[in-house]
């Protein structure tokens, strides 16, 4: 079991969440694109090295959520735990509508 967080203490936490996940976001939106042109193109030595630096950006973010004691529940998806099994996976969620890594 991991930490326990307040209300107030996970609100506290949501700006450093969104300003370390938006810039993650927007480049792994982009390299995705750029994954989906070069499987249409056949390229697959492109398409690798994409699929690896995506991973590499997923795991880097996901470590950073977990150096700030969120779980990470899905791909930009972070849930501070409130201690409350009922409510533990409502308090201070952040998801932002994703990318698809294959």
């Amino acid at each position: 079991m991991g930490r326990i967080f307040t209300l107030e203490e996970a609100r506290a936490l949501m700006p450093q969440v969104m300003a370390t996940t938006e810039p993650v976001y927007n480049l792994a939106a982009s390299l995705a694109e750029e994954l989906s042109q070069a499987e249409d193109d056949s390229d697959e030595e492109r398409a690798g090295n994409l699929r690896e630096r995506l991973q590499i950006l997923v795991q880097s973010w996901q470590q950073s959520m977990q150096d700030l004691e969120a779980e990470v529940k899905g791909l930009w998806l972070v849930d501070f735990d409130s201690g409350d099994s009922a409510q533990s996976s409502v308090l201070g969620n952040f998801i932002v509508e994703g990318v698809q890594i294959h």
